[in-house]
């Protein structure tokens, strides 16, 4: 048993992966668990996983999805955190992704403010975005501050800046049969989507500091799916699902919850 169960998804990014990984590990916060869900990357990310993988606190799967058909079919990186969140041991949940970095005591600080408000179940945290080009040179960065209780977080948070309690999940699962929506129509919204499904129960709590720093490049999915020329992967995706809906939704629910 642990206090913190963080969910890493992974693929094809051996320039950053690595970066991600050292940052958990060195995490001023020791009790926790990794687990590594790697969606079958090429081998240049997978020489640099296997460097990590004598730290007993990282548990690391790979799927074996092979081809663009088995990739579009569902939400992949939904359904490789589905898959860890029905193993996971820890109290609190955290998520990370191969190009996001944690800031050294970003789980110390969030374990602090969830033991300092008890009858808080979600967490977010002021977020740092940096956005670059093919060169990997920085062409824009955006702070996302955290300041206000949401209880329309989608599309204003990123799932690696929150943390939630581990007794949710039952009644998420109730409702819905499953965590995070695997439908494709939701690839470029995920976490938005299973943000919609948390603030139908609880809101959001900010901490209005940054803890961790989040990469978006030219090959990041969100730069692909709106860039001019399509890939193959883009063109085998179902039309995307919006933030627009999502956020009016649950503004309409207003004090139903």
């Amino acid at each position: 048993m642990c206090k913190v169960s963080i969910i890493m998804t992974s693929y094809n990014k051996p320039n950053y992966v690595g970066k991600a990984i050292e940052a958990i590990l060195k995490q001023s916060f020791k009790d926790f668990e990794l687990l590594l869900m790697d969606d079958n990357s090429n081998e240049d990310t997978q020489k640099v996983i296997e460097k990590y993988l004598k730290d007993k606190r990282i548990r690391y799967f790979r799927s074996d999805v092979k081809n663009i058909s088995e990739r579009t079919e569902k939400n992949r990186y939904a359904v490789q955190i589905n898959k860890a969140l029905s193993m996971i041991n820890g109290e609190y949940i955290s998520y990370a992704t191969d190009d996001n970095i944690y800031k050294p005591k970003r789980l110390e600080k969030m374990v602090n403010f969830m033991k300092n408000n008890r009858k808080v179940k979600i967490c977010y945290s002021s977020s740092c975005v940096l956005h670059l080009n093919y060169e990997g040179k920085l062409i824009k960065n955006v702070i996302r501050n955290a300041k206000n209780k949401l209880w329309v977080a989608s599309c204003q948070v990123d799932h690696c800046s929150i943390m939630h309690k581990a007794d949710i999940l039952p009644i998420i699962y109730e409702k819905w049969h499953s965590y995070w929506d695997e439908d494709p129509q939701f690839y470029l919204i995920g976490d938005a989507r299973f943000f919609w499904r948390l603030n139908h129960f609880w809101p959001f709590y900010p901490i209005n500091e940054v803890l961790d720093v989040n990469y978006i490049m030219e090959t990041s999915l969100h730069t692909q799916i709106i860039a001019e020329e399509k890939s193959e992967f883009i063109k085998r995706l179902p039309k995307q699902r919006t933030c627009w809906e999502l956020r009016k939704y649950l503004k309409n629910l207003g004090s139903d919850r």
